[in-house]
């Protein structure tokens, strides 16, 4: 270290793995103020990666021995050149999110420089899937007035980079609660999270009723987009840093929600649309393939394309989840299963990974030296998965 130059020796620690950086830390008191630097990291995040260093991580719930109780795990995995599942670290029972019911509305939101958040929609864990570093975010502390009660549409993660930090944004929907079976009027609600200060507020502004579809969540460009339904169907985007809500049309032949379902994914650089039957569906004219659309200009809806037809299904699917090496499409099964759809050679590859119906979510993820700030001393701390 004395000998070389520092900027030599930064080059050379920029071409290791994550876990070499964690394991050379405990050198020196000069390799671990180099490496924890604000300038290491920002090298580090901006570093030259390939599709190779893509790892994936998936949430999946399993059904203990009472019928009644599920958890959820999370399950680490890089791919090799055959397209095989090699375990980064053996599998980790997200207890935060199990519960007594089956939570099929777990969802991975990210990544954001390399950190993930995992949402039940009550519970919120922040995750560096790398260091396995996580924090579970304090609950908000605003009350619905009396005689309302709500409903969480969603939840959002992302960084701001007007103001370096990242933001957790909950959306809901606040509902007049009568002695009968009608809802009353809906109005909406928007708490937003700085994670810098361990701070919720209140954000006063409206947005449309999500359409809620599994695998439908994505973080791109700096914004979180969903479905919602304006006449049409359409994506509804919010902006992390402007914090204000916009919208995009979908192709013309898209809005049809009488019978496919719809995700959202990300290939080559490119907002990607998925098309697929529902199979909760009983209407028979529901087509057997799956359709991937591709935003060539972001933001741009004239701009869609037809990149891929996948006809017929090779196995009856359950779910899109994810694009990984942008040419490996990963699915559920209606069996539970996970399988991968080759885009370039159509081959079929089922792995010995499941989770109960409709629970299995994906992400993909590059490792990141992402330091999950500590929080206030009444919240909980980070913690080692």
């Amino acid at each position: 270290m004395k000998k070389l130059p520092q900027d030599v020796v930064i080059f050379m620690l920029l071409k290791l793995p994550l876990k070499s950086l964690l394991r050379f830390k405990s050198i020196s008191k000069i390799w671990y103020t180099l490496i924890l630097s604000d300038t290491f990291f920002k090298l580090h995040l901006k570093r030259t990666t390939t599709k190779k260093d893509e790892f994936i991580l998936f949430i999946r719930t399993l059904r203990e021995d009472d019928p009644y109780k599920f958890t959820s795990i999370a399950s680490f995995f890089s791919g090799d050149d055959k397209n095989n599942l090699t375990t980064l670290f053996p599998d980790v029972d997200v207890t935060h999110l199990s519960s007594t019911s089956c939570t099929i509305f777990n969802e991975l939101i990210g990544p954001c420089h390399g950190l993930i958040t995992l949402t039940d929609s009550d519970i919120i864990i922040v995750l560096n899937p790398g260091t396995r570093k996580y924090v579970v975010i304090p609950e908000s502390p605003f009350d619905c007035p009396k005689g309302y009660y709500r409903y969480i549409e969603a939840v959002a993660f992302g960084f701001d980079s007007i103001i370096n930090d990242y933001k957790i944004i909950k959306l809901s929907d606040v509902y007049w609660d009568p002695p009968t079976d009608d809802r009353g009027p809906r109005g909406s609600r928007v708490e937003i999270y700085n994670l810098s200060i361990d701070s919720w507020r209140e954000h006063n502004i409206e947005f449309s009723s999500i359409y809620f579809t599994h695998c439908s969540e994505i973080y791109y460009k700096e914004a979180v987009h969903w479905f919602t339904i304006q006449d049409d169907l359409v994506i509804l985007c919010f902006d992390i840093s402007s914090e204000i809500f916009r919208t995009m049309e979908l192709p013309s032949v898209c809005t049809d929600l009488n019978g496919p379902r719809y995700g959202l994914a990300v290939l080559n650089d490119c907002l990607v649309l998925m098309s697929y039957p529902d199979s909760m569906c009983s209407i028979d004219h529901t087509e057997n393939l799956l359709s991937i659309w591709m935003m060539k200009e972001y933001g741009e809806s004239e701009s869609w394309i037809k990149i891929r037809t996948i006809s017929p299904l090779p196995i009856p699917i359950e779910s899109a989840l994810v694009i990984w090496k942008d040419y490996l499409l990963l699915l559920q099964t209606q069996t539970g299963y996970l399988i991968s759809y080759d885009l370039y050679s159509d081959e079929v590859k089922e792995y010995n990974l499941n989770g109960h119906h409709e629970s299995l979510r994906a992400t993909k993820y590059t490792e990141c030296l992402t330091t999950i700030p500590t929080l206030s001393e009444h919240s909980k701390q980070v913690q080692q998965l």
